[in-house]
């Protein structure tokens, strides 16, 4: 063997030895972190180290961290690169002609995904109206509750009852009091599903209890919107269908799609029970309502919104709360705003919410149904609005802005 040669062998041996020694290195490194990763996690109480998903570890091919790191070393130092690898190997584009993930059709479709089982939706509006309705019992589907007629106060507010001043020995005129009766007749309303048995078995989340979340999203929303625009036949009837409703009409040369300091007073000073009235309105009447004002004595403005402090408190107008709900018409449309004082709303449940699946319905079709169903009833109670004593203009727990 030539001196040359020899001296190139031991060179060789040099450089693998080094190598080796630096795989060693690694390898020891590797220990440690396996190690550690093993070990228990004093701060969280748990084991650091989380159980093998043999599922996901099918997408790279990899058990442990081991495995993979110790093929990434292989590849790294002797170029012995493991097929495993290969396919989590993107290559970056520097021209037309090169396979990677940046693009579907050359490379992208055959890199592995994820999916996560949270399903992104949007939560319904609060419903602040049903929390503040007089609850009815209800043992039958259609209750009668008597109420005295006391709507007109020119002479009783008692519904006729009356008191007289007398002399002695002079008779007292008698009065008798008039009674009308309402009635709370409960409705099914009623929400049906399909879904396939593939899908019910296959997914890796609860469709069943994704159906059921969904429709209790959709109760909440039915029942905001019919209680202020329900028409009454087989549901709900709205207040903005109410005999009693009382409409503020604009004022004269007002501009089309706009609310006044002047409408709100109106509204204000109709609506009966202010003290326990909410204000609600849609949302594209925000930037007008935030904007009204009063004049003071020092010639200032006092505005009539008063933002809340509070993020678990609602904004205030006009001194009462004011929520804004996708359910009141649209700015300029009558009933875009609307002073409403819930306690005069009658509302009650015949049954609670119930619900059943069947296999038998869509048997044939692999389907299963899902079916959701509640009965209840609501209204307002009031017949007419209330003629004051000494004025004409009426008063009414739900009084709306008309249209402009």
């Amino acid at each position: 063997m030539s001196k040359e040669v020899l001296t190139a062998v031991k060179s060789l041996a040099g450089d693998v030895a080094n190598v080796s020694k630096q795989f060693g290195e690694v390898s020891g490194r590797i220990d440690k972190v396996e190690k550690a990763l093993s070990a228990p996690d004093h701060n969280r109480g748990r084991l650091a180290a989380e159980p093998i998903d043999h599922k996901l570890a099918k997408q790279g091919g990899f058990q442990t961290p081991r495995e993979y790191l110790t093929a990434v070393l292989q590849a790294t130092v002797s170029n012995r690169v493991d097929p495993r690898l290969k396919s989590l190997t993107v290559k970056k584009a520097v021209g037309s002609d090169e396979a990677s993930g940046v693009q579907d059709a050359y490379g992208g479709y055959l890199l592995p995904i994820g999916f996560s089982p949270e399903i992104l939706k949007l939560d319904p509006e609060e419903d602040v109206i049903g929390a503040l309705t007089r609850k009815v019992p209800m043992d039958k589907a259609i209750i009668k509750i008597p109420a005295r007629v006391d709507k007109n106060h020119t002479t009783s507010v008692a519904g006729g009852l009356r008191f007289y001043r007398r002399e002695d020995t002079t008779e007292t005129s008698s009065s008798r009091t008039e009674y009308e009766q309402i009635s709370l007749e409960a409705h099914n309303l009623m929400g049906i599903s399909f879904a396939t048995e593939e899908l019910l078995y296959d997914s890796p989340t609860s469709f069943a209890t994704l159906v059921a979340d969904g429709f209790k999203d959709q109760l909440t929303y039915h029942l905001i919107n019919e209680r202020i625009n329900g028409t009454g036949i087989g549901e709900y009837l709205g207040v903005m269908r109410s005999p009693a409703l009382v409409t503020v009409a604009k004022e004269t040369g007002q501009a089309a799609d706009t609310i006044t300091y002047q409408n709100v007073v109106k509204m204000r000073s109709r609506c009966w029970g202010y003290k326990d009235a909410v204000w609600l309105a849609n949302h594209d009447t925000m930037p007008q309502l935030m904007s009204i004002a009063h004049p003071s004595a020092s010639g200032s403005y006092i505005p009539a919104w008063q933002p809340s402090a509070r993020d678990d408190h609602p904004d205030m107008f006009f001194g009462r709360p004011i929520y804004f709900t996708e359910y009141t018409a649209t700015l300029g449309d009558a009933g875009d705003m609307l002073c409403v004082n819930w306690r005069e709303y009658l509302e009650g449940t015949y049954q609670p919410m119930q619900t059943a699946e069947s296999i038998h319905v869509r048997f044939v079709n692999h389907e299963r149904a899902f079916k959701f169903w509640t009965r209840n009833a609501g209204m307002p109670w009031w017949r007419s609005a209330l003629t004051p004593k000494n004025s004409t203009t009426t008063l009414s727990p739900y009084v709306a802005l008309g249209a402009r």
